[in-house]
């Protein structure tokens, strides 16, 4: 069998450092140690940044470029809508696998004309969820409709959890049986690189609670602020917020509460691998009260480093966190900063949730990922033979 996997989402804006990119990178390494008998062609593209892979590929992997025209935005357009379709004729593969169906056009995105099997993951339709935060410009509401529309014409889909698989019957994008969960995993501990003087300071400072996702809409930002200018009101709390993300809000939210909070609050726009790694390990707890998710990778790497987890019990949150986590409403500040305070204050359940946080992480591995992968790959191809 003769798989393409498409990695030109690597090559565009943020994505490599975004839950796409990890995606991406992992699920082709893990491919690459663990499958000797396929053949992989891995698409790639000039994008708007140079990436090239980590690791070194085995005899039966190789990469080609995608040829496309630079036409700045419009860009994927062409390389995917009509360049893709008529190269897949050149490389004669028997399956293809598309790692994202985009509501911006100038990402590359599921080609509605599909030559061949053609396997799409999917890891959230939050578009249709919060169109009024996402689809603001007319343009993303009518592509992320015509690359609904592409997902409906694929072979079979992919996603990482039963939520998600049961909002694409919801909508309607495809049947049960045309999806299958392929959960991801905590992406490989990062060799101890230097760390910067701003992460060191912060680990070998005052205590800290870590928020990771910035200012986007379903990340609830603002609820962790206000929690935390709750939790600032006792004198004895001493701790920080550490906040990780490209964009955020203000202390506004915070300083409602109280002054206390004050410079307490802690902004990262842009850190390595390894120094996401040593927050994780040196934080009170990750405090993730989003109100949705395609997969929840933050969880899983605060669990791998044994921190408490605090999250909601919106969308697939529970499914990915199981017991190892404390739950609230994701837009209830005064439940957010009651789970603060247990997590500090009641040290048995501070250590359950460290335990039981290192064992559910360790329930995921990119191994099972890449087995889960192939068997649609063979699935949708023999189907297709027959």
């Amino acid at each position: 069998m003769r798989v393409g996997i498409d990695l030109s989402p690597l090559f565009y804006g943020l994505n490599r450092t975004r839950g796409i990119g990890t995606y991406a990178e992992n699920l082709a390494a893990a491919l690459a140690a663990t499958d000797t008998t396929n053949e992989y062609v891995l698409l790639t593209t000039r994008g708007t940044h140079s990436y090239s892979l980590p690791f070194s590929l085995p005899k039966n992997f190789s990469t080609v470029p995608l040829p496309a025209p630079s036409l700045g935005r419009a860009t994927p357009l062409v390389s995917h809508q009509i360049v893709l379709p008529l190269f897949l004729r050149r490389l004669n593969v028997d399956v293809l696998h598309l790692l994202q169906a985009p509501y911006n056009p100038s990402l590359p995105a599921v080609p509605l004309w599909q030559r061949v099997p053609t396997i799409v993951t999917v890891f959230d339709l939050m578009p249709l969820r919060m169109g009024k935060q996402l689809l603001k410009h007319e343009r993303y509401r009518r592509f992320f409709d015509f690359q609904l529309n592409a997902c409906r014409r694929a072979a079979h889909l992919i996603t990482a959890t039963e939520y998600t698989a049961r909002e694409l019957v919801h909508f309607r994008i495809a049947s049960r049986d045309k999806i299958s969960i392929v959960p991801l995993a905590a992406p490989p501990l990062e060799e101890k690189d230097e760390l910067s003087n701003d992460v060191r300071q912060l680990i070998q400072g005052a205590p800290f609670f870590l928020h990771v996702g910035g200012d986007e809409p379903q990340k609830n930002q603002e609820t962790v602020l206000r929690a935390f200018g709750l939790c600032c009101r006792n004198p004895a709390f001493k701790h920080q917020l550490v906040l990780v993300g490209q964009h955020h809000l203000s202390d506004a939210p915070a300083l409602d509460v109280t002054t206390r909070a004050a410079l307490r609050i802690c902004r990262l726009s842009e850190v390595t691998r390894a120094e996401m790694d040593a927050l994780y390990e040196h934080c009170a707890a990750l405090v993730f009260p989003s109100s949705y998710e395609g997969f929840g990778l933050p969880l899983l790497e605060a669990m791998r480093a044994a921190a408490p987890v605090i999250t909601s019990n919106a969308s697939c949150l529970p499914e990915v966190a199981g017991e190892a986590a404390l739950y609230v409403e994701p837009r209830d500040a005064n439940a957010l900063a009651n789970a603060m305070r247990r997590v500090l204050e009641d040290e048995r359940l501070r250590i359950k949730l460290s335990e039981a946080g290192e064992r559910r992480a360790h329930e995921f591995s990119w191994t099972r990922t890449a087995h889960l992968t192939r068997a649609v790959y063979e699935r949708v191809a023999r189907d297709w033979r027959n």
